[in-house]
């Protein structure tokens, strides 16, 4: 008996031990590839698509990779897939609705998919791609809506081809990504922080809930922003919004005409660097319209001719203005410049504004908007004070009218103590080609405390 008990002891002490140095192989995943050829290209079926859902009646299959997942939650039952950008032709996004949950797992980021489209229906929802079945809802009114459980493989055909997303992401700035182009694609914002509003706040929060989610702002350097939306699902809604600055990369998306971007898990926001904080803004909010200049603390001078800078409203929005359409003098030239801004105590400061045109005729040397800095302007000598000019983004003639654009981030970092901002004016009115309107708004100090 003791030689059967002593057998059986040697049995089992060799099944669990005698493969103890060699390596246990780990099963790897089955891919059949589907046998599918592409016939044509998202930038195909995007020019044909519209506001109207739309039946695609012919046998054709495209082509694109998987940039969004479902994995955290933030995204429910929509796949965004875009196509691989190259030097001539940037990535077209678009999305697709399935009535499937978990599609993470057959659908990956990077994952080449072939879609079949016929029979599906396309069209443009806020400007961008969607592709599925068509939907009726109790108005009768038609749009895209979500392929059926039972259908969505059949229409969707995952390759055993994976893209590392990092040869999908484009990275861009704010400004750039309000773009209905990029619609639906992978981008990736640097140098971005959550806006003040978010401090110990949480991802979601039940007091801003807008439709199941909650949306708070990025911000860049120069003060523009874009929404960032959670999802009350995602598996970080209730972690609190990271403090900081760095890198924000999600699918950018639009509702109305609200730029959302959209992470598809905690792990796409990287907030590695310092806050910057607003230490100066002027908003022109609380300005009359048409009338002269009249801050407290700004300067209004005249260094030719008679005419001042004039503020306005428009809207709702004041700005600030300079227009020679009126005049008669050859030359106008005036200053308007902000009080003095202390810079101490700040790091890495950045300054922004807005501006526009209106009314111009030619692009010219002697109908131009300038930006300048003093350190050592005494608050009305302007020719005496010694001005820097400083390399701003300006509208020029092909600049749509009254359309504000950003001046970028004017970096200010070799400068320090107390400075002045000037926006200089040159043009004129009595040679009816080089008049014309520039207009001022959201000026804005940034910087690391």
């Amino acid at each position: 008996m003791k030689n059967k008990y002593k057998n059986l002891i040697s049995i089992l002490f060799l099944l669990l031990f005698c493969n103890c140095n060699e390596d246990v192989a780990i099963p790897k995943l089955e891919c059949t590839q589907p046998d599918l050829k592409v016939n044509r290209t998202v930038e195909d079926v995007l020019k044909t698509a519209t506001i109207t859902a739309t039946k695609y009646v012919y046998d054709d299959v495209i082509e694109a990779y998987v940039v969004s997942s479902d994995e955290s939650g933030n995204f429910f039952k929509t796949l965004y897939l875009q196509t691989l950008a190259t030097e001539n032709k940037p990535a077209i996004g678009f999305s697709i609705s399935v009535d499937a949950t978990n599609t993470y797992i057959d659908y990956r980021i990077g994952n080449k998919v072939y879609i079949k489209l016929k029979d599906q229906f396309t069209d443009l929802f806020y400007g961008g791609m969607r592709i599925g079945s068509l939907y009726e809802g109790n108005s009768g009114a038609a749009s895209v809506g979500r392929i059926s459980q039972n259908d969505y493989k059949s229409v969707l055909n995952a390759s055993c081809t994976l893209l590392d997303e990092d040869k999908l992401v484009n990275s861009i700035s704010i400004e750039e990504s309000l773009d209905d182009n990029k619609l639906n694609t992978l981008i990736e914002l640097s140098n971005v922080q959550f806006t003040e509003a978010t401090n110990g706040r949480h991802y979601f929060e039940e007091a801003n809930n807008v439709g199941g989610s909650t949306n708070w702002h990025l911000r860049d350097k120069s003060g523009n922003q874009i929404i960032f939306r959670t999802s009350s699902f995602a598996d970080f809604s209730t972690h609190l919004v990271p403090e900081g600055s760095g890198k924000v990369r999600g699918i950018l998306t639009k509702y109305g005409s609200d730029y959302q971007l959209m992470v598809r898990s905690e792990k796409d926001v990287v907030m590695d660097g310092k806050s910057s904080v607003p230490f100066f803004t002027e908003d022109f909010q609380t300005v009359s319209n048409n009338v002269n200049f009249a801050l407290p603390g700004w300067s209004n001078i005249v260094e030719k001719a008679s005419k001042l800078w004039r503020t306005m409203v428009s809207a709702g929005n004041g700005y600030a203005e300079f227009n020679t359409t009126s005049t008669t003098a050859a030359e106008n030239i005036a200053w308007l410049i902000s009080p003095k801004i202390n810079l101490t105590g700040y790091k890495n400061t950045v300054f922004s504004f807005r501006s526009a045109q209106h009314d111009l005729k030619v692009d010219s040397p002697l109908n131009k908007l300038e930006v300048y800095i003093s350190t050592n302007f005494d608050g009305s000598n302007v020719t005496k004070a010694t001005w820097i000019k400083l390399d701003a983004k300006v509208p020029s003639l092909s600049t749509p009218t009254r359309e504000f654009i950003s001046s970028g981030g004017i970096d200010l970092s070799a400068y320090s103590g107390n400075i002045n901002i000037a926006f200089k004016y040159i043009g004129s009115g009595k040679d009816k080609t080089l008049n014309g309107a520039f207009m001022v708004d959201d000026v804005k100090m940034f910087g690391e405390k």
